[in-house]
């Protein structure tokens, strides 16, 4: 079996193929980050795909990562909560990790069709924020699953902000939209690894809410005493 470090090298090279910009979620030409924070970015997602395919290659399809200054988003669909949790696991080992939101669904009711909808939901998400001139568009991903919309990246207001979600909301088919972007200004960004729960918020209450942990699942991020209290 290829060794850890042949598996980062090959994911390595996929991902410097892909747009940047894309599926992968991680994007060099970020206006927000630093250049050297994007590419800690990249670097930490390339760690993290590459323990997931370690695990096993059905993990490594099943689950989409987001990385954004160190935080983690986990997305998709596994079979079995064992592999929901060692999803989040895997992503609290990956060495930068500041933070865990995982929203992957336990389930086998899913196929070929429901990705090509989802990838199709986010596409118009997305050409709505890039023809949008008061939204700089290059610092957010768009993930969507069982059409549920996630929004991540770092907003320059609330107005910005706001905005997005209107966009995410108006695209016919979808069912929910969850925010996990932050303004640029806010504390989370520079704030140390807790083990506390995080919730998406997209303005409206409980409809945007999300069922993220951070250190998921009650896995507490390591170092951390948790699990103790």
């Amino acid at each position: 079996m290829p060794s850890s470090r042949s598996w980062r090298a090959r994911l390595s090279a996929v991902l410097l193929i892909l747009p940047l910009g894309g599926c992968v979620g991680v994007s060099l030409n970020t206006q927000e980050r630093s250049f050297s924070s994007a590419v800690d970015d990249f670097n930490t997602q390339t760690e993290l795909n590459a323990r997931l395919l370690g695990e096993s290659a059905a993990l490594f399809a099943n689950v989409n990562t987001t990385v954004i200054e160190g935080r983690v988003h986990l997305s998709g669909t596994v079979p079995t909560n064992e592999q929901r949790l060692t999803a989040t696991r895997l992503a609290w080992d990956t060495p930068n990790v500041r933070e865990v939101v995982n929203d992957l669904e336990v389930t086998t009711d899913t196929g070929l069709g429901d990705v090509v909808r989802d990838r199709w939901l986010s596409a118009q998400v997305r050409g709505r924020i890039l023809t949008d001139g008061d939204i700089h568009d290059v610092n957010y991903t768009i993930d969507t699953q069982n059409k549920v919309v996630y929004i991540l990246g770092i907003a320059q207001n609330q107005r910005e902000l706001d905005r997005v979600l209107a966009h995410a909301r108006s695209v016919d088919g979808v069912r929910r939209v969850v925010n996990y972007a932050v303004l640029k200004n806010d504390p989370r960004r520079s704030a140390a690894p807790r083990a506390t729960y995080v919730q998406g918020d997209d303005g409206q209450g409980e409809d945007g809410q999300g069922d993220g942990m951070q250190g998921g699942d009650g896995v507490a991020p390591p170092g951390s005493n948790a699990g103790n209290e």
